[in-house]
């Protein structure tokens, strides 16, 4: 199953394009803007700015130039924060997205990485990466985001557009849907995906 999780990966390009999506579904359309490297700043129709980040797992990470708890964060900047992530883990699909107040994601990063500190962890003294989870089976204390910033997520019926795998093509696509398909039935059942068996008769 190894080499099946490391095929189960969704481009960053389609992530971003289904926040897009969502955004102008919402009647919140974002114009790109001039942003220096790899950042992804667009502006909304009234002028406020919004920052993308897209993570294949639920949880946002956030990088500091320093291990100090005052450090530079690599979402400041911008007014809003908008992270878009595969419904399912690593699986193309439907995506989920959230509007965050900029402010308020840099000051939880920075609430969850003192405390952590607190806790005397058992590290080299330059960890630089605080991540926020959405999901329960987290960190303690960095955890349980989809609960707490559930009401910025953004409600629409479904995924404009569903995701895709970062690799396709062909009959390699019908690996790619069987395998989709074991991971839905396995986190709607509650078993490791390995526990499931898809078994496909294309002679009728």
């Amino acid at each position: 199953m190894a080499s099946i999780d490391r095929f189960e990966r969704v481009e960053s390009v389609k992530l971003v394009e289904a926040g897009l999506a969502a955004m102008k579904f919402l009647g919140k359309p974002l114009s790109r803007l001039p942003s220096k490297g790899r950042a992804m700043i667009y502006g909304l129709p009234d002028g406020q700015t919004v920052r993308i980040r897209t993570c294949n797992d639920h949880l946002l990470i956030v990088v500091g130039d320093t291990a100090a708890l005052d450090a530079k964060l690599n979402i400041e900047g911008t007014d809003w924060l908008l992270l878009v992530m595969p419904e399912i883990e690593r699986t193309p699909g439907n995506a989920i997205s959230y509007l965050l107040p900029t402010s308020e994601v840099e000051a939880e990063a920075r609430r969850t990485h003192e405390a952590w500190l607190a806790g005397n962890p058992n590290t080299k003294g330059d960890n630089r990466t605080w991540n926020l989870w959405f999901k329960k089976a987290a960190p303690a204390g960095a955890n349980d985001y989809a609960t707490k910033w559930a009401k910025y997520r953004l409600n629409i019926p479904t995924a404009p557009e569903p995701l895709s795998p970062v690799e396709s093509g062909g009959r390699g696509n019908i690996r790619t849907e069987v395998e989709n398909a074991r991971r839905r039935i396995a986190q709607a059942a509650g078993v490791p995906v390995d526990a499931v068996t898809i078994t496909i008769n294309f002679g009728g």
